[in-house]
């Protein structure tokens, strides 16, 4: 690595991702990981059992984390959820009651539509439980219960830790919640907890990857456009993927569900459209795999990330970013990995800071 890159915050934080996921790991389950009763958190388990519904509210990130999140409460909890833009929830007149359980994620903890959004919450009789990356931010003081996101300091303004540390600490609040629930049996939460276990290492693989990913961003920088294409757990980290080439490099990227394609996008697809196509081996594999051969078929040129080496092989002109396999339900933790390097290595090679973006804050403090 360059002394170019080695000086960059958001490189040495993307870095640091498997050790602080580690620390949560262990601060959160124990040192064996195998009991789910280790796991803690400051909401008893009869406070869990009690609530109808959640609610999960963010901006930017942390709302990509929120989406994946709400995902993982109907999937492992079996509760009703929902996730929202801090800034539309307050003025949509939502209807929540005592019985929600409101999570407000923002990583400085002083977002101000995310505040107004928690007050607006407490208003109509919500716990509220807020994650945030700063002890002794304004959303700590208006929330009922807190969860850190244990993430250190972040000095980019591109956020790449602390997403994923938002979305390990909810993770395991999903499975705490599940566990209350009694909506996961024993066998089913053993083996949640086990496979969290090894996640870091995991990460680190992908890490290990890093100069594939440089070549790849050597070869794509100069492209205008880009669309990240996801489905069901993935469509949030193709949100968030786009975002982050947004932020760092300026290059137009969105991110769209992968069955939305043929209902618009589809018209954007030439030889001058890159598409980021997230299809870890899961359950949404086969109808990822049509998609990139839909989008081959018109020109298109497609980045694949996918665990899957044997069938996403077989797509020859295809750019292949190989991720360990996982299970599904944790697999955004680890295909956001490739998405950070790629956007940080575009970047470097427009010459963009990328630990201070034109015209973006740390902090978004005003509405």
């Amino acid at each position: 690595m360059s002394k170019e890159h080695a000086s960059a915050f958001m490189i040495n934080e993307i870095h640091e991702q498997p050790g602080l996921l580690s620390e949560i790991i262990d601060h959160n389950m124990g040192s064996t990981l195998t009991q789910l009763q280790l796991l803690k958190s400051e909401l008893s388990t009869e406070r869990l059992n009690s609530f109808e519904n959640v609610l999960i509210l963010g901006m930017g990130t942390s709302l990509h984390a929120g989406m994946v999140a709400k995902l993982w409460f109907e999937r492992i909890a079996k509760v009703k959820s929902e996730s929202d833009n801090s800034s539309e929830f307050k003025d949509r007149n939502p209807i929540i009651n005592k019985n929600t359980l409101a999570i407000s994620i923002s990583q400085s903890g002083e977002t101000a539509d995310t505040l107004s959004a928690i007050k607006t919450a407490k208003e109509m009789g919500a716990t509220v439980l807020n994650i945030s990356n700063s002890e002794n931010s304004t959303s700590n003081k208006l929330a009922d219960y807190n969860l850190p996101i244990n993430a250190g300091e972040e000095r980019s303004i591109a956020a790449t830790k602390s997403f994923t540390c938002s979305l390990l600490q909810l993770y395991i609040l999903a499975i705490k919640m599940g566990n209350a629930r009694k909506s996961l049996n024993q066998e089913e939460s053993n083996k949640m907890v086990d496979e969290l276990k090894d996640l870091p290492r995991l990460i680190d693989e992908v890490l290990k990857i890093e100069s594939q990913i440089e070549q790849l961003a050597e070869q794509y920088y100069a492209y205008k456009n880009f669309l990240y294409l996801g489905r069901n757990l993935n469509y949030p980290i193709a949100l968030e993927g786009a975002l982050k080439l947004k932020e760092v490099s300026y290059i137009h990227a969105e991110g769209y569900p992968s069955g939305e394609l043929k209902h618009g996008p589809l018209a954007l697809i030439d030889s001058q459209m890159a598409t980021t196509v997230i299809m870890p081996k899961d359950s949404m594999f086969v109808k990822n795999l049509n998609i990139v051969k839909e989008i081959k078929s018109k020109g298109g040129k497609v980045i694949s990330i996918t665990s899957n080496q044997t069938e996403a092989g077989s797509n020859k002109d295809d750019d292949t970013i190989y991720i360990p396999d996982t299970s599904e339900l944790i697999s955004p933790v680890l295909t956001c990995i490739p998405l950070q390097l790629f956007s940080y290595f575009t970047a470097i090679k427009l010459g963009r800071n990328v630990d201070k973006p034109r015209n973006l804050s740390k902090s978004v403090t005003v509405e």
